[in-house]
């Protein structure tokens, strides 16, 4: 790991450290009342009197809200099965291998009276078994509802009708500043239904974690930042108001080492949110657009160059070939400025506008080229993790060349052969084995040492252990020899 980690799948890093600012501030400003001198035989000055009946007060309205809202909050256990390999043996190959069953703590949040539990789906990803516990004591199996990784929200259910719903926010009354209190499992611990309480402020809304979930596509654009500490098992349980309202869905922690104090951070329950967990807890498939290519904010040298203000306009770093920004003659280099008429501002804002874009729009997207402006059309397709391995980390990277699975459009491009296999060079670095190879961005490997391949499992299977020359089989190019 290196000194600065974004963790988010599983559990949080890290436990934040017992020395809040606004927590210091306070003890010593309780340390100060306990060493004030006395005025007349051990009676206490009027303002530390004052300082303490409304400390006690503050303190009663904490332990209220915490005593209303802990029906409404539950602990999670799921369970997963992890195949680890023996030996070094590949088990892709044929290898030996044992399978552990892994479990991941974390929280929840009641919606519903009759079982609706709201939680991150990295808790519940891939899990087969799942419990939750109740604020009673009890444990009820659950099960996935429905789920959806880009917001990193599920849904779970248990057979219970007499559950204690959360009370919901009204958003526009959310701010920087306000107290926020957390209730979860951490570390497990939370076993007999008696979940911890961390307490904070929200220090700031519409933060942005790049970088943080790529690998499963989410996407964290507009998060609560917290002083609460979290720690690993509060991962998809409420973060509250002082109200006991629920404001936000805890989800991940920033830490630049174990030692450090992370910063917590929560999905917003706002509206759009709101609608999203809508529609999960109908059982609705939550559908996102999808536009195939990645772009980064111009550096300041290219704004006064090409004469962007403010922060207008996004350049075109990368495109997914046979994707739909391709398929409309976008190019790398090209400074996108408005999308739909609407001004792009960023990297985040644009992926929040075409998410949004119902799959076959028609898009017309202004750009720069040369400095000479000029707008293109595009149709907007469906987002789906398999086709946006091209610009994650499960894409496979071998001797210099990145490989990803087939799409079903790549098929349809190549010919329209549902059976089409093998897998798709997605990027090739330059003065690597790949380029001195003449392996090229758009070759279809169909086979690797006169072996047919069906996907980048097996890819990766073959190309692991081998130490010397391989021979590379391309679609209507011949065979290709990637020496070391």
């Amino acid at each position: 790991m290196g000194r600065s980690s974004l963790l988010s799948r599983r559990s949080l890093p890290t436990e934040s450290r017992w020395g809040s600012l606004w927590l210091v501030a306070t003890l010593l400003f309780l340390a100060s009342i306990l060493v004030a001198p006395r005025t007349n035989a051990g009676s206490e000055p009027p303002a530390a009197a004052d300082s303490l009946t409304n400390l006690a007060a503050l303190q009663d309205a904490f332990q209220q809200v915490v005593e209303r809202v802990s029906p409404s909050v539950v602990g999670i256990r799921a369970y997963r099965r992890h195949l680890t390999t023996l030996s070094g043996a590949d088990t892709a190959a044929g290898g030996a291998g044992i399978e552990q069953r892994v479990l991941v703590n974390g929280s929840g949040t009641i919606l519903t009276e009759n079982g609706l539990i709201l939680t991150n789906e990295h808790v519940v990803q891939s899990a087969d078994d799942i419990a939750v516990l109740l604020h009673d004591g009890s444990e009820l199996p659950a099960t996935v509802l429905k789920s959806d990784p880009r917001s990193d929200l599920a849904i779970l259910q248990v057979e219970r009708s007499d559950l204690t719903p959360v009370t919901m926010c009204d958003w526009d009354t959310v701010a920087r500043g306000q107290w926020s209190l957390v209730l979860g499992n951490p570390f497990g611990l939370g076993g007999d239904g008696q979940l911890s309480v961390a307490v904070g402020v929200v220090s700031n809304l519409g933060r942005q974690l790049p970088g943080l979930g790529e690998v499963d596509d989410r996407f964290y654009n507009d998060m609560i930042q917290t002083t609460a500490p979290i720690s690993p098992g509060h991962s998809g349980g409420p973060l509250f108001n002082v109200r006991g309202e629920l404001i936000g869905v805890v989800t991940a922690m920033h830490t630049r080492a174990p030692a450090d104090e992370g910063i917590g951070f929560a999905i917003p329950m706002t509206p759009a949110k709101r609608r999203v967990i809508d529609l999960l807890c109908r059982g609705r498939t939550i559908e996102y657009g999808y536009l195939g290519l990645t772009v980064r904010v111009p550096e300041p040298e290219e704004r006064e160059v090409l004469g962007l203000e403010g922060r207008q306009g996004v350049v075109v770093q990368r495109i997914e070939p046979a994707g739909p920004a391709a398929k409309a003659g976008i190019r790398v280099g090209d400074v996108l400025l408005a999308y739909a008429q609407r001004p792009v501002s960023g990297p985040a804002q644009l992926a929040e506008l075409v998410g949004q874009t119902p799959a076959g729009t028609w898009v017309r997207l202004d750009l720069l080229r040369n400095r000479r402006p000029l707008s293109e059309s595009v149709t907007i397709a469906r987002r789906d993790v398999s086709r946006v391995s091209w610009m994650r980390d499960r894409a496979v990277l071998w001797r210099g060349m990145r490989v990803t699975d087939l799409t079903d459009d790549v098929r349809r491009i190549m010919g329209g052969d549902a059976a089409l296999r093998g897998v798709l060079v997605i990027d090739v670095l330059p003065d690597t084995p790949a380029e001195r190879a003449d392996v090229q961005i758009g070759n279809l490997i169909e086979g690797i040492a006169g072996e047919p391949i069906q996907d980048t499992a097996e890819f990766r299977a073959r190309t692991r252990a081998a130490s010397g020359p391989l021979e590379m089989s391309i679609r209507n190019r011949g065979t290709r020899t990637v020496t070391p």
